[in-house]
């Protein structure tokens, strides 16, 4: 009977052998782990039962530790490529150069990844970046390396509240705001919660603002999850537009908060009508 961790490795080379549609994801697994899928597939019963040899020879040698670490890489990885496939532009085909670090380095990070739902993340990833040469840099590299998945699940809650699709009202977390607590309780968002973005480099650390000239007297547009909140200015004299200030997602934030699911919240569309106000301008709709 074979061991689960084998059975769980041999599972995974059977999901992944299903794409053998998409040459780039069967030959990044050909190139990583020196076998061929197709290969594995014509062989079957004959490689599972050497696998799972290995393994308990490992054990009796005293190196079932480190032999099961290498079977459960390669699962991970495995796993992740078969998702990689659906991601992947239909008919695209390019070569992976050695020397494009990005690249390969996504997919040995992939190694330690088991969480379902984080793999699915990186699939995104390594497909944009052989989609498209140059996606994603080493910085972006190193942030997805400190992102397990509470930190992920705490980006999509606090990607719910982003206005125009990148900025966070700086007086979210501003205790004197009413409903300051109600607010918190029900978005679920504390402001420890927005610092640790802010430290993994997914929010710049400083607010920003701008004063936008509006000599012709155009309206002031906020958007939210496909909504719109529209400003009018209220004095005759000074149209400028100040624009409240907030903290906007970095670029590799930005780059990551594209491969989750926020969903809008009422409730704080409701607080966002009631407390982003814009010096000389009110709401019009």
């Amino acid at each position: 009977m074979a061991e689960p961790i084998v059975t769980a490795l041999t599972t995974a080379m059977d999901a992944s052998a299903k794409i053998a549609s998409s040459p780039g994801p069967m030959a990044f697994a050909d190139r990583l782990f020196g076998f061929k899928l197709s290969e594995w597939i014509a062989q079957g019963e004959v490689v599972r039962q050497q696998i799972n040899d290995e393994y308990k020879d490992a054990r009796e040698k005293g190196l079932g530790m480190q032999y099961a670490t290498a079977i459960r890489e390669k699962t991970n990885v495995l796993n992740t490529l078969s998702k990689v496939a659906s991601h992947i532009k239909e008919g695209f085909e390019r070569e992976i150069d050695l020397e494009e670090d990005v690249f390969w380095n996504l997919l040995d990070h992939a190694k330690a990844i088991s969480d379902e739902d984080v793999q699915e993340l990186i699939a995104r990833i390594i497909a944009g970046e052989y989609n498209q040469k140059g996606a994603y840099s080493m910085s972006a590299l190193q942030i997805l390396k400190s992102l397990g998945k509470n930190e992920l699940e705490v980006l999509e809650k606090v990607a719910s509240l982003l206005l125009n699709n990148s900025q966070l009202p700086e007086n979210l977390f501003r205790a004197g705001n009413e409903n300051y607590r109600e607010l918190l309780q029900n978005i679920e968002v504390s402001y420890n919660d927005f610092l640790t973005l802010q430290s993994l480099g997914l929010f710049y650390a400083k607010s920003a603002t701008s004063v936008i000239p509006n000599p012709t007297d155009l309206l002031f547009k906020v958007s939210y999850f496909g909504r719109e909140l529209v400003y009018k200015s209220s004095d005759e004299n000074k149209k400028d537009i100040s624009v409240p200030g907030y903290y906007e997602l970095t670029k590799v934030g930005g780059q990551i908060v594209q491969h989750l699911n926020p969903q809008p919240n009422e409730y704080y569309f409701n607080w966002i009508i009631e407390n982003y106000t814009v010096p000389r301008y009110q709401i019009v709709r």
